[in-house]
């Protein structure tokens, strides 16, 4: 906890606003049993809308990783947060295939326009002396905030889906009213060159994205169809959804500072290897022992899992990339996480209605086993891109 005490205010700042937004977030998790059960779609259609909440992160990605190296950051959060707000508590209104879509892209690219926002103002605000902690309180802000959000919106959900995005909207412009009164800025940069955006980041970050890419995919199958299994194979409620959310977050927030404390000597590459260990473990467990307790036990493997991934990753990140080419860095890790949403949802409704459960369990859990090969082939010690090209 020392460490988390000797952040600057400002990165607090950052995590309130974080929990605010995140004690309402409960859209996605619900967002293809939304177009399926509320709205009448077959399974298929409504992982395929749903997906299309991973066109509009795609292209938020690079928009936002290019605006954090030119607009204050912090701003750009608030912005996102409230555009994003806005538009949630009207899309309980729109209907028809269309419109659904194009709301529905536009949705994303107004929420995740933050996810690179918030971690360039994150890695700048930290520096290299706290950057590993900041990123550190800002997932335990997100998973405190996830602890209440999906789980109230279970029993919403068997009420009315629309209470969803009201309350999710709602506390987006919340979020978003007390970063902007709190006056909170992210220090300028200085520009070292001039000229044409350049994206080179450096052979390291790369790799690290491209495993990045496969873990991703593999997280966001699980929870696009850990839901749905729930409701459909295993005969549960929306509200018993909620509860096994709740299990993933309540288990970050009381052990995620102890599993901080005793790995801080680990090499990240390892961590990060483990990490995607542990979600290839979360799926094993799904396809040799099917049933409630089943899925109970591979939500504590893959809480595990992305207790070590999420800030180790962005922590390396923060070591192999120059300051003034965060923004871009992040820009690219919100393009990994948007291609594993727009192909996730998809997978699940494929599989699912093809197939079996069983049969996407061994898919994807080969994937997470062979991002954990990658990661460990990381390099430990890397200068950062700046330094090696003086």
């Amino acid at each position: 906890m020392s460490g988390f005490t000797q952040l600057p205010r400002a990165c607090w700042w950052l995590a309130g606003s974080t929990l605010v937004n995140r004690m309402g977030a409960m859209v996605f998790p619900f967002l293809v049993l939304y177009f399926h059960k509320g709205l009448g779609l077959n399974l298929e259609a409504a992982s395929s809308v749903a997906a299309c909440w991973g066109l509009g992160s795609f292209l938020a990605g690079p928009l936002g990783g290019w605006a954090s190296d030119r607009i204050d950051p912090v701003r750009l959060l608030a912005l996102s947060m409230l555009a994003a707000g806005s538009l949630m508590v009207s899309f309980p209104f729109i209907r028809g295939l269309p419109w659904l879509v194009l709301c529905t892209v536009t949705l994303a690219l107004f929420a995740d326009l933050g996810r690179p926002s918030t971690l360039t103002a994150l890695a700048r605000l930290g520096g290299s002396e706290h950057g590993r902690n900041a990123f550190a309180l800002n997932y335990m802000a997100i998973n405190l905030g996830m602890s209440i959000g999906p789980t109230l919106g279970g029993y919403l959900a068997e009420v009315d889906y629309r209470y969803l995005f009201w309350v999710d909207g709602g506390s987006s412009l919340a979020a978003a009213s007390l970063l902007l009164a709190s006056g909170t800025t992210c220090p300028a940069v200085e520009k070292t060159r001039q000229g044409p955006v350049d994206w080179n980041i450096g052979p390291a970050a790369f790799r690290l994205y491209f495993w990045l890419c496969l873990f991703f995919w593999s997280f966001m199958t699980f929870f696009a169809a850990g839901p749905v299994y729930a409701v459909k194979w295993l005969h549960l409620s929306e509200h018993d959804v909620g509860y096994i959310w709740l299990f993933n977050t309540i288990f970050i927030v009381l052990t995620n500072l102890w599993v901080n404390r005793i790995t801080a000597g680990i090499a990240l590459p390892r961590l990060l290897a483990f990490g995607c260990a542990c979600q290839a473990a979360s799926y094993l467990t799904l396809w040799l022992l099917p049933g409630l307790k089943s899925l109970i036990v591979a939500t504590l493997w893959l809480t595990i899992g992305e207790m070590l991934m999420f800030s180790n990753a962005n922590a390396y990140v923060a070591q192999v990339v120059p300051p003034e080419k965060m923004g871009r860095a992040m820009g690219v890790n919100a393009i990994c996480v948007s291609l594993a949403l727009i192909s996730s949802a998809p997978t699940m409704g494929y599989f699912f209605e093809h197939h079996s459960p069983d049969r996407l369990w061994a898919v994807v859990g080969c994937a997470a086993a062979l991002a954990s090969l990658g990661m460990a082939g990381l390099p430990g010690q890397v200068k950062p891109l700046e330094e090696t090209e003086t």
